[in-house]
């Protein structure tokens, strides 16, 4: 189905934001004789590397089977659920219960419900941190370890990380209960496109409860690397390189190396300081753009006073500049028409979820074969494995909040919802296609100008 429709997007690009109306297709691929995932319980459903502009060899995918129980009443924590060995029901990670892939499928509203599994440390992890990852969990989790609270995170569509040396030791196990709170009807928590009624309507479909996305452990040596920005300049040439470490040790040193494939390109050494650009000059540097997406190898590595590597990243970047001139979009300094397909990122099997990471890909080239040179991502966070084939294919996008459902004049809901998008932008603001962040759509009758101006303000900031 093609509908046409007009719609007023707030992008912010080249660091202001521009009020566009756009004519803007929405282009719903049929995916004749697509054929459904079937998972068997004993393998490792959507096992590839969730992080792959940040990958380290040091992790262990928890995809899988998990013990689970519903909690309508909210009661778990009075019945001590937090230090249970094992619930009552399965179900399949990294899917939601609402879904047909994690062996579920219950589509009426979840208040609340818990996951429990046994999660085993390598022994070769000794001195490390330990690091547990989820790329996704809708929408405030706790935490506990053996009994134990570790944490909590407020947010139902940013990926975020626990660290939990504290609580679990190398060469043992230790049970992880995760306890998930999901309000979509009280209007203090986004939700986009999810259903606020029973079933789906209008423009909204089946809903996501708790976690969505692949969870992960990681090891992480303790002077190692939090993040990097990587800035491309085109016009200098050059990538502007950022780190954050989880600790500094003025001994230590920042190693970067560009490459492509086995060739080496440029090597950089500077001092590991937190916020200090590394600036790593490109000679007869080769662009990203749509025609020809390539993308520079990032090898980052952590390296102390004596050349011992403590840490190693393995990254990529491309080189492409995008910014706007007059009511003009450039692409690395030519003008260029943006023909995008409005994609909303629902699957029939795995509703937020992409049953397989070829399922993902699949979509991009299924536009791309229509005509399609991008995609509004509209009213939901992708996962970061749609974003790498972006980056591999040559596909634009603009970034998207899921921003509907949330009274953002309430501040709770508002303070909640900035803390979700920092944590939105830096993860993906590295990725060579992503060329705009839309924070809120349609906010003409949700919010005065005022309250719409100083979250913009704020969201601005943050990219």
């Amino acid at each position: 189905m093609i509908r046409l429709y007009s719609s007023t997007t707030v992008v912010r690009n080249a660091g202001i934001f521009i009020k566009c109306i756009s004519c803007t297709i929405i282009f719903m691929l049929i995916q004749v004789g697509t054929v459904f995932a079937q998972f068997d319980r004993d393998s490792i459903p959507r096992p590839e590397h969730p992080r792959p502009q940040f990958e380290r060899g040091d992790w262990i995918n928890l995809n899988g089977e998990w013990t689970s129980t519903f909690d309508f009443g909210k009661s778990g924590l009075e019945r001590d659920f937090r230090i249970s060995s094992g619930f009552n029901d399965k179900i399949i990670i990294p899917f939601c219960p609402e879904s047909e892939l994690s062996c579920v499928g219950f589509k009426d509203f979840i208040s609340a419900m818990w996951y429990q599994r046994i999660i085993s440390i390598p022994q070769d992890w000794e001195g490390k941190r330990v690091l547990l990852h989820f790329g996704g969990v809708d929408y405030k989790c706790t935490l506990f370890i053996d009994g134990d609270q570790v944490s909590q995170h407020w947010g139902g569509t940013s990926s975020f990380t626990f660290d939990i040396s504290l609580y679990v030791k190398p060469g043992a196990e230790a049970n992880l209960v995760l306890y998930v709170e999901d309000d979509l009807r009280g209007g203090t928590q986004p939700g986009g496109k999810q259903v606020d009624f029973y079933e789906s309507r209008d423009v909204k479909y089946t809903r996501t409860t708790g976690i969505w996305q692949t969870v992960w452990l990681e090891a992480v040596a303790n002077e190692g690397l939090e993040r990097v920005q990587i800035v491309p300049d085109l016009d200098g040439e050059r990538f502007i390189i950022t780190p954050t470490f989880y600790s500094i040790n003025r001994g230590n040193r920042l190693r970067i190396t560009i490459k492509h494939g086995e060739a080496v390109i440029q090597t950089e050494t500077v001092a590991a300081v937190n916020g200090i650009a590394c600036i790593v000059p490109i000679a007869n540097l080769r662009i990203w753009s749509l025609e020809d997406p390539f993308l520079y190898d990032v090898l980052l590595e952590v390296v102390d006073k004596d050349g011992k590597v403590l840490d190693v990243v393995n990254s990529y970047s491309g080189m492409r500049k995008n910014h706007v001139e007059g009511n003009r979009l450039y692409l690395n300094n030519k003008p260029i028409y943006l023909r995008f397909v409005l994609d909303q990122g629902f699957y029939p099997d795995g509703i937020w979820t992409a049953p397989s990471d070829e399922a993902l890909k699949r979509d991009i080239e299924l536009s791309m074969a229509a005509g399609f040179n991008g995609a509004r991502l509209h009213q939901k966070v992708f996962e970061e494995r749609f974003h790498y084939w972006a980056d591999r294919l040559g596909y634009l996008t603009w970034a998207e909040a899921s921003d509907w459902g949330a009274d953002m004049k309430n501040p709770v809901t508002a303070r909640n919802y900035l803390s979700e998008w920092e944590e939105i932008v830096v993860r993906d603001r590295n990725h060579p296609s992503i060329i705009a962040w839309t924070p809120f759509n349609e906010t003409g009758w949700t919010l005065n100008d005022r309250d719409h101006d100083f979250l913009a303000c704020r969201c601005q900031g943050t990219a």
